[in-house]
């Protein structure tokens, strides 16, 4: 009698799904600290659902799940290959042709495709062994970009309590707060908004008509002033917890680089504590969603804003991702240039544009809501991406972030630019909507958290809205640091000491190693 082999038990592979989505968790995990954990959700199910999708076509034509995984394998490195080839080919020339070109790319994808799959159709053969290699690989792959989610939460968690214990109790008990009236403040913020004098010696810009229109809106605009440092989280965390972040923490010292617990300074600050201990409604609307106070009585989401004409609204993370794949053929159709009022379809920063547009409505619409309320508003205007023409038109077609792809430093100039005479043209009705719409004189307080590359990098826009005799009070070279100290003292009766006004410089690479940025500006020279 004759006993039949049993056949090998087939493999099940896994490594499909594994690889589809590794590039969105990797770029997740390498950008953790920048974006909130479900940014990388929508693009997640997106792309594994369309693996999934893709997969199972395969295999309803092959009837083989070796075969179909393969093909699926296939298809997923093509999709998250075409983008970077594509960009790495745009400036690349060859008998007078630009070989980064759709037209030319597509159909040798579209070849590759055809030609690869006819080979795993009719040369490959069911092999468990390639199958467990296949789904060991993957899962090998997703250890960094899991440990590096994983880790920041925890690390985040942390921050929290760090943050809570370490908010100054020097300044909560020694506020001595005792304000005669409750006036509605303001924060609002215009990230990357250089200073005057260094708009014109940098970028040949004359904003002084702007300067003029706050003055005479009864504004204070110190000529001198300057960030205390170069990148929004550090230089809110010290701005809202009114504090030097060496004194803050001896955690915010070289070689440590984390910044988890600087955002959780900026959520849960000093100075929102003493606004709340005075019985004050907090309100707040961002577009760098690390900085949220998603716990506010009032949070106003900017991420995935509604669209009236239901296209696709790309976050930052989102543009990022796609453009690296095959995706971006379909992104980088435009459509129309668009208006001040709308956004041409597959527009790259749509997302970008809602939020900006949603904050400068819902500065004016708060306006008129009875206080006492602290409004923190983060414009992300005039910093990148830069997509907007002075007029407020959109630029047809917007530079890539400068971070992923340099852009020259005459684009720069002009995109910059163009950023901060929209910014000024658009801040100016808000402010006039706040003032008018306020039944006692509010606290306004604008301000560039940092600068931008130019002749001093950490001079900064500031304007004061405070009553004129706590205007004398303020230092022509003010730094942000002191901010909330002369408005406590000037307004809420407070006795904060006014610190040295002192600005430091440091990298991204190594945020904690602090050295002194001197003034620069002639005008302003000690």
């Amino acid at each position: 009698m004759r006993v039949n082999p049993m056949k090998p038990k087939e493999t099940l592979p896994v490594y499909p799904i594994l690889f589809a989505a590794y590039p969105v968790l990797s770029l997740l995990g390498h950008n953790i600290q920048e974006v909130f954990l479900r940014t990388g959700l929508r693009p997640l199910v997106y792309i594994v659902g369309g693996a999934v999708v893709v997969w199972f076509a395969f295999w309803f034509l092959t009837r083989s799940l070796q075969k179909s995984a393969l093909l699926t394998l296939l298809a997923i490195v093509l999709f998250y290959s075409y983008g970077r080839v594509y960009q790495a080919l745009k400036t690349v020339e060859f008998a007078g042709t630009i070989l980064g070109r759709h037209r030319y790319l597509l159909p040798l994808w579209t070849a590759l495709g055809a030609l690869g799959g006819r080979l795993i159709f009719k040369r490959c053969r069911e092999n468990n062994n390639l199958t467990l290699l296949l789904n060991m690989f993957s899962i090998f792959l997703l250890v960094i970009p899991l440990y590096q989610i994983v880790e920041y939460e925890l690390r985040a968690g942390r921050a929290q309590n760090f943050a809570l214990e370490s908010v100054s109790t020097e300044n909560l008990a020694g506020a001595a707060l005792n304000p005669e009236s409750l006036p509605d403040v303001y924060v609002i913020l215009m990230d990357a908004h250089l200073r005057t004098d260094v708009l014109q010696e940098t970028f040949g810009l004359d904003n002084q008509a702007f300067i003029d229109s706050l003055t005479e809106m009864g504004f204070y605009v110190p000529p001198c002033s300057m960030s205390n440092y170069a990148y929004t989280p550090l230089s809110l965390s010290s701005f809202f917890n009114m504090q030097y972040l060496q004194e803050l923490s001896p955690e915010f010292r070289p070689p440590n680089n984390d910044r988890a617990a600087l955002y959780e300074l900026v959520r849960h600050s000093s100075v929102r504590q003493i606004f709340e201990s005075l019985g004050y409604t907090t309100y707040a609307m961002v577009s760098y969603q690390p900085i949220a106070w998603t716990d506010a009585d009032h949070y106003y989401q900017t991420v995935d804003l509604p669209s009236d004409d239901n296209s696709i609204a790309l976050s930052n993370f989102e543009r990022m991702l796609y453009d690296s794949t095959l995706a971006r053929v379909f992104f980088d159709y435009k459509g129309t240039n668009g208006s001040i009022s709308s956004i041409p379809a597959n527009y790259p920063y749509a997302d970008h544009v809602r939020q900006q547009w949603f904050i400068l409505n819902k500065l004016q619409e708060i306006a008129s809501e009875r206080g006492p309320k602290l409004v923190f508003a983060h414009l992300n205007i005039p910093h990148a991406p830069y997509v907007f023409h002075p007029d407020g038109t959109l630029i047809a077609n917007p530079p890539p972030l400068p971070w992923v792809t340099p852009i020259s430093w005459e684009e720069y100039i002009q995109y910059y630019s163009w950023g901060v005479q929209y910014g000024d043209n658009a801040i100016l009705p808000v402010l006039r909507k706040i003032l008018a719409d306020s039944d006692t004189p509010p606290v306004i307080l604008l301000l560039g958290d940092h600068g931008a590359d130019s002749a001093n990098r950490l001079a900064v826009l500031s304007a004061f809205y405070l009553p004129e005799d706590v205007k004398s009070d303020i230092s022509p070279n003010i730094t942000l640091v002191n901010f909330f100290r002369v408005v406590f003292n000037g307004v809420f009766g407070a006795n904060f000491d006014i610190l040295e006004d002192v600005s430091y410089l440091s990298t991204q690479q190594d945020s904690y190693n602090f050295t002194v940025y001197p003034e620069t500006m002639p005008g302003c020279l000690p």
